[in-house]
């Protein structure tokens, strides 16, 4: 019985000896294999290179939390052709076909809710536009007179019709027109009125206090200024037309000259408004004409230091590419 067990106990580990030597050589073969082939595709590979051209890495800006870097480049070279610093606190450019169709171009925390200053005046103007009859008489009084005045400004007692005050306010950026104007139905109704626009419209980052823009609390976004932009150009050609004008003749006032110094310089605007005031530093609404593919850019710069050559900026580099 011994026998058997002993003999039975040789045989299985006779058994596995065998099987572990077997899968020794096993494994060893196919190593061998995978090197040989590692081998001669390192070769093949070897033998090409020349012939490989290498992809080109990543082509980045860093940007600090102040300034906003844009760079553009050439479909063909994939080369960069151009890059801009935009300090204004807000930026936005967009191509607009009134309907269905925008394409951010460029953008700086566009939903950053700033003072507007004047750009408010475009709210005004829809409110004039939508509620007044454009011959009905305007007098300046004690308190429309007392508003910040331009250089060239309506005065203590005089008397136009709403049109002309429409004018000076949009050309001139007269605050003591648009005071003026607002009174026909009462400074707070007034406002009231463009609130109720702005709600109307889907402007939820926009507010006003007064009809002129000197109070900071004339809050909005360079995004939602672009869906007022849009809604002026489709609904108010008049606005448009008025603030296009570099220089123009007022009856019974004189000439008046446009705030937009890129008007005469820039050739495509089709609307454009100024604005400034301390805490809003310098804003600018300006809309094109984008005869290459039949639509509009809308560009808005909120909170710059210098809002004309940040806008060129902005058009010559982004819209013109």
């Amino acid at each position: 019985m011994n026998l058997k067990r002993a003999i039975r106990g040789f045989l299985l580990s006779f058994v596995f000896l065998i099987f572990f030597v077997y899968m020794i050589f096993g494994l060893q073969l196919i190593f061998d294999n995978s090197l040989q082939n590692q081998n001669n595709k390192n070769i093949a590979l070897s033998d090409i290179s020349g012939s490989i051209t290498p992809l080109p890495p990543f082509d980045y800006v860093q940007c600090s939390d102040s300034e906003q870097t844009a760079v553009k480049k050439n479909n063909s070279d994939n080369q960069r052709i151009e890059e801009f610093n935009i300090t204004a606190q807000s930026a936005i450019s967009i191509e607009s076909n009134l309907q269905d169709t925008n394409k951010v171009l460029f953008e700086k925390d566009s939903n950053l809710r700033l003072p507007i200053a004047s750009l408010t005046k475009l709210m005004t103007a829809v409110v004039i536009l939508d509620n007044y009859n454009l011959s009905d008489n305007v007098v300046v009084d004690k308190v429309a007179d007392s508003q910040d005045p331009i250089n060239k400004d309506v005065k203590l007692g005089d008397k136009m019709p709403v049109e002309s005050f429409l004018e000076i306010m949009l050309v001139g950026s007269s605050n003591k027109s648009a005071y003026a104007l607002s009174e026909l139905v009462g400074e707070q109704k007034f406002v009231g009125l463009m609130n109720q626009k702005a709600k109307d419209l889907g402007l939820q980052n926009t507010f006003f206090a007064d009809p002129t823009g000197l109070s900071p609390n004339n809050i909005s976004t360079a995004n939602d200024l672009t869906k007022l932009a849009e809604y002026i150009l489709k609904n108010y050609p008049k606005i448009a037309a008025i603030s296009m004008s570099k220089e123009l003749n007022v009856p019974n006032f004189g000439k008046i000259t446009n705030t937009n110094q890129l008007l005469g310089e820039i050739p495509e605007i089709v609307c454009s408004k100024t604005g400034f005031t301390g805490e809003a530093k310098g804003c600018l609404l300006l809309i094109l004409n984008n005869p290459k593919n039949n639509d509009y850019l809308i560009n808005v710069i909120l909170g710059s230091d210098n809002r004309f050559s940040e806008m060129k900026k902005i058009i010559f580099t982004v819209t013109k590419t």
